[in-house]
């Protein structure tokens, strides 16, 4: 022993260390500016986030084939974004829910609330307005509002919220003063697409169809896809690929019927699909194609 003792740490000692590394990482820590602006659109479109559209967030299956998620699990998605998910499967009717509050919301600033009646929010997706239906809003809104979802962006920034909406509901009226989740609306700023209501309302109780709908309005010109890629895509519940091509070929052909594409060709493992871009499209090809 040399006879000398260091002084022992004291808890103030801790806890000024503790602060500086606190400080330190927040220095380090990238400065998320607030959202500032929900994007508009016209009165005939509804717009959503592509990451809604490109992944199995929102499957395109029947509500009685819904699973739950009881841990925090990587949902199929396109190249360079992750969804991860915890809690009840999010189907195309929840998306619809979910699109009608934006659409609500687009001309005010995030963070303000938006009011409206269950009624009329049943009214405007194309619903009965019994006690069925009120019972099926509040499930929706439920689920909306109890989902874990985390968004990861080229690998490098991720944004995580539990519910796309908070939301108070007034019995006596069924009024619903609703408030949108900065992290859901921020999705926005990765990219979103203009889906035609109309085109969307046709395909009620059409579930792949729908998904489809979604994807590929949120592309100018679709690009060859395997039958796979789009099982996957759409979180589909059906084991057997084979069962899966019939439903997509039956989908596929609800889409020509409503316009939303000229036609489409399935050969062996590939699908191959034409369908007339939009106008902003059209423009955005040429921009492309210019360079």
């Amino acid at each position: 022993m040399n006879g000398q003792n260091s002084d022992p740490i004291t808890p103030n000692d801790l806890s000024a260390r503790f602060e500086q590394l606190v400080k330190r990482k927040k220095a380090q820590l990238r400065v998320v500016e607030p959202l500032t602006a929900i994007p508009s659109w016209p009165t005939t479109m509804r717009g959503t986030p592509n990451t809604c559209l490109r992944s199995a967030l929102f499957a395109g299956v029947q509500g009685k084939e819904r699973i739950a998620y009881k841990k925090r699990t990587l949902l199929a998605s396109v190249d360079g974004t992750e969804v991860r998910f915890l809690g009840i499967q999010l189907i195309q009717s929840d998306l619809d829910v979910w699109m009608q509050i934006v659409h609500l919301s687009r001309q005010q600033l995030p963070g303000f609330s938006v009011t409206f009646s269950a009624h009329a929010l049943l009214t405007a997706l194309g619903k009965g307005t019994g006690k069925s239906q009120h019972e099926w809003l509040k499930e929706s809104m439920a689920r909306l509002g109890g989902a874990f979802v985390e968004i990861t962006f080229q690998g490098r920034d991720s944004f995580g919220e539990k519910g796309f909406l908070r939301y108070y509901r007034d019995e006596t009226t069924q009024r619903y003063i609703v408030e949108l989740t900065e992290s859901m609306l921020r999705l926005f700023e990765d990219g979103y697409t203009h889906i035609q209501f109309e085109q969307r309302h046709k395909l009620r109780k059409q579930p792949l169809a729908l998904w489809l709908h979604g994807f590929l309005s949120s592309h100018a010109a679709p690009y060859p896809l395997k039958v796979d890629t789009l099982h996957r895509l759409s979180g589909s519940s059906t084991t057997n690929l084979r069962d899966f091509k019939l439903r997509l070929r039956k989908a596929l052909e609800a889409l020509v019927v409503i316009g939303a594409i000229e036609s489409f060709l399935i050969v062996e493992d590939a699908v191959k699909i034409k369908k007339n871009p939009t106008p902003s499209q059209q423009r955005h090809l040429i921009s492309k194609q210019q360079g």
